[in-house]
């Protein structure tokens, strides 16, 4: 794929300081503003072949930001799977975001879990943020079937088996944010690695 957009963006991450805690949305905006506007408007826009290569592209060699999926969904809602106060006073969820009124007519459904950890008071103080989260995994379904021969494409230079078992094609992906990714006819969910996880300073 030769037409990608600027995806720097998603691996840029201001420094966790006090001062960067009250400006982080200035200096993010300044530097990668509009290369976040150009991707939402690839993602709405591009071949089915371009979305599915971006998909598991963008995760192949660095953990992103969780940006792919806002331009392919107008609204979501949130389901809470577990809710509990760790050891450490940290208040840990999981949660699936269940989204809707899809921009691609090509997307019957998606859901993302995330893991996100609330910080106790004293912990906010010492890390100048209240929390931190990753995505755990990204499901698509489609009306139409799924091109593994861009799938490979997308994993090029990357070690990874397949296997299949029923109607799943499993790929099993090493050193890369991408643990596997289970493909069938029409559908394909990305499963993160989280031992390469990257905590992004929250921009909002």
């Amino acid at each position: 794929m030769n037409n990608l957009p600027k995806l720097d963006f998603l691996y840029f991450n201001p420094e966790l300081t006090v001062e960067n805690y009250m400006d982080k949305r200035e200096i993010y905006y300044n530097i990668v503003g509009w290369d976040e506007r150009h991707f939402d408007d690839y993602t709405k826009a591009c071949s089915f072949d371009e979305l599915i290569y971006l998909m598991v592209y963008i995760h192949k060699d660095k953990y992103p930001r969780t940006r792919f999926t806002h331009g392919i969904s107008l609204d979501s809602e949130l389901h809470n799977l577990l809710t509990y106060s760790n050891k450490n006073g940290r208040i840990i969820s999981e949660n699936i975001y269940v989204y809707n009124n899809f921009t691609r007519k090509e997307v019957t459904a998606m859901e993302v879990q995330y893991h996100n950890e609330e910080y106790p008071d004293e912990e906010t103080i010492e890390k100048y943020w209240s929390s931190e989260y990753f995505m755990q995994n990204l499901f698509f379904e489609f009306n139409k079937e799924v091109p593994t021969h861009i799938i490979d494409k997308a994993l090029e230079g990357k070690e990874y088996s397949k296997t299949k078992k029923d109607d799943i094609l499993l790929y099993e992906v090493e050193d890369s944010p991408i643990a596997s990714l289970e493909v069938t006819k029409n559908s394909i969910k990305l499963n993160i690695n989280k031992d390469k996880v990257i905590l992004y300073v929250p921009i909002y």
